[in-house]
């Protein structure tokens, strides 16, 4: 005689998302640090000193090889900034900030101000004022840029700065400072024009 009580339940068939929606993306587990880090150190990347008002008085400067442009209507450009350094603070308080790429024969000073947010003492000498107030390098750069903050968001254990670009300026014949495997160093590609850039 069957036995009595709830009919046993039939095998769980896989789960199908709805029709016309597609399936929940299953989260990525991270990238292991060190690797990580090793597969951006084979990206060369350009150097820039940035540099702001310190609350108080004086001039913060902080090396940055995480300098980007971001938008060229209206023109941006976006700088990541390790959240240990007083650095984001200073130019969420100034309000504007500058960008300035390095020439390939100024390593010393991107050492200089590798350190997290160094006031300036040995180059106050070259550190002039920009069109829009804000300190900038006079000399020993490729390109400037003189920046007002759009916006600061937080990404992982670094800071993301939109600056909206208010002044550029450029030296067309200085070869700029290459940061690659941790090491600063000289762009040595051949130098044959690209073909115009096609879009997309």
């Amino acid at each position: 005689m069957p036995a009595t009580g709830r009919p046993a339940s039939a095998p769980h068939a896989p789960a199908r998302p709805a029709p016309g929606r597609p399936a929940a993306a299953q989260p990525e587990r991270p990238a292991e640090t060190m690797r990580f880090r090793q597969a951006f150190r084979r990206v060369p990347a350009p150097v820039a000193v940035l540099l702001v008002h310190a609350e108080g008085g004086g001039i913060l400067g902080l090396t940055c090889t995480s300098a980007a442009s971001l938008s060229a209507d209206p023109p941006m450009a976006v700088v990541c900034v390790d959240d240990k350094t007083g650095v984001t603070h200073a130019i969420r308080q100034a309000g504007r900030f500058s960008v300035n790429f390095l020439a390939a024969d100024r390593a010393e000073w991107a050492h200089a101000f590798s350190s997290r947010g160094r006031r300036l003492d040995a180059l106050a000498g070259v550190v002039g004022t920009g069109r829009t107030e804000v300190p900038v390098l006079r000399t020993g750069t490729t390109s400037v840029l003189e920046c007002g903050v759009a916006a600061i968001h937080s990404g992982g254990d670094h800071w993301i700065v939109c600056g909206l670009v208010s002044h550029a300026r450029f030296q067309a014949d200085t070869e700029p400072l290459i940061y690659l495997a941790g090491r600063y160093g000289v762009f040595a590609g051949d130098p044959s024009p690209l073909p115009p850039h096609s879009g997309g």
